[in-house]
């Protein structure tokens, strides 16, 4: 791939490469931060009801079973939310990685003597696909079991 260097490039497009790099980094940490908001909400959730569920024993079977059909419904929903956010932060990612790629950044002497500004690795991380980036998986599995065993607890208890 043809890299330029950041000299060759104007004012007017190194500020509006910046602003977009930044704009794709505002919305990577969003995405992140949003993936782990809703795993710990989740499970606090999962736990708050399974603690009035199993310390209230009047709640009617009838009840149990809506309870238990809207935490898997939740549940299947919240995975779904998961596997897609992972998707658009990765494409916020490859966003940047083009802007690097085209601003150097990834050249030995963008840094001078001191050599690439971003190591050689980091081009690749975005077209990790979500069925090997173990962490995000196990995470979204750990969420989708959580929450449909807490359905099925409901019932059960």
């Amino acid at each position: 791939m043809l890299e330029q260097s950041a000299p060759e490039l104007t004012l007017q497009k190194q500020q509006l490469l910046l602003a977009y790099h930044k704009t794709c980094w505002e919305e990577m940490t969003w995405r992140r931060n949003a993936g782990y908001r809703t795993v710990i909400l989740g499970f606090g959730y999962f736990a708050m009801l399974i603690a009035v569920v199993t310390f209230n024993h009047q709640i009617a079977q009838s009840i149990r079973i809506c309870l238990a059909i809207v935490i898997a419904l939740g549940t299947l929903f919240g995975a779904g939310y998961l596997t897609s956010n992972y998707s658009k932060y990765m494409a916020a990612a490859a966003q940047m990685v083009k802007i690097e790629e085209y601003t150097g950044a990834y050249g030995d002497s963008f840094l001078g003597s001191q050599g690439a500004l971003m190591p050689p690795e980091r081009r690749d991380r975005p077209k990790i696909p979500l069925s090997k980036d173990i962490v995000c998986l196990w995470s979204i599995l750990a969420f989708l079991a959580g929450g449909l065993v807490t359905a099925g607890a409901i019932l059960i208890m």
